[in-house]
């Protein structure tokens, strides 16, 4: 009902499919992110494990903020504003009542904790995250910068084909932290996989980029001292 008792919603309607199935999963898995990971963390039941998948929003200046989400079972959007359109400060209440409000319904209805139904025209597959490409074991598994591997849903037909080609396993000499020469000891060498990227600027990823240069610490007129020759006390 509307502020003014009109009927806005019933429970005759007639309902209309306006996407895939497949779409929709890939649309609500991507929405799960935003409260696991994004914008949306603070809706989560904090009592009650139940998936749940949203959006937040906001106009200008804040005057509007928005959080529209579902479970397996509900679907619940909030708004909050000012009549005079003004900005809001705390940018967090609106989440807080949608949390509340339906992680007490969840809870007196005693709802089991089940996954978005997932149809059969979604498939998954193991993905690079840096290169969007299928995951390479022994390489985006072994990245010095982490694994990059993640598990992600597609819709049959539409998996990637290509393999991930920039992760590459290098000898390293630990002691230049370049890529070893024929003339580094054994002991100083060691696999190491890196990326493969051009940068402009430092990135996140720029301390874990395959280096340019070999090893300039040791070469055919290196002298290595004998054990017997160094000073271990200095």
């Amino acid at each position: 009902m509307d502020h003014d008792g009109k009927l806005l919603l019933g429970k005759e309607t007639t309902t209309t499919q306006v996407m895939k199935p497949s779409t929709a999963f890939l649309l609500t898995n991507a929405m799960e992110d935003v409260v696991k990971i994004g914008t949306g963390t603070a809706v989560r039941f904090p009592n009650l494990s139940m998936p749940i998948a949203g959006k937040t929003g906001t106009t200008s200046d804040d005057n509007d903020l928005w959080f529209s989400g579902y479970t397996p079972y509900y679907t619940a959007t909030i708004w909050t504003g000012y009549d005079n359109n003004r900005s809001q400060s705390d940018k967090s209440y609106h989440k807080i009542i949608w949390r509340d409000v339906m992680e007490q319904i969840h809870k007196d209805q005693k709802l089991e904790s089940v996954p978005f139904t997932k149809p059969d025209s979604i498939v998954s597959a193991q993905i690079c995250t840096k290169s969007g490409k299928l995951a390479v074991e022994g390489l985006c598994d072994e990245y010095i910068g982490g694994s990059t591997v993640a598990t992600e849903y597609f819709a049959k037909g539409t998996v990637p084909t290509e393999k991930c080609d920039i992760h590459v396993k290098v000898s390293v000499c630990e002691d230049s932290g370049l890529i070893a020469n024929q003339y580094c000891p054994p002991s100083t060498v060691t696999e190491k996989v890196f990326l493969i990227k051009d940068e402009t600027e430092k990135t996140y990823d720029t301390p874990n980029i395959l280096p340019k240069d070999t090893c300039d610490v040791h070469s055919a007129g290196t002298v290595l001292p004998s054990p017997g020759t160094i000073n271990w006390g200095q």
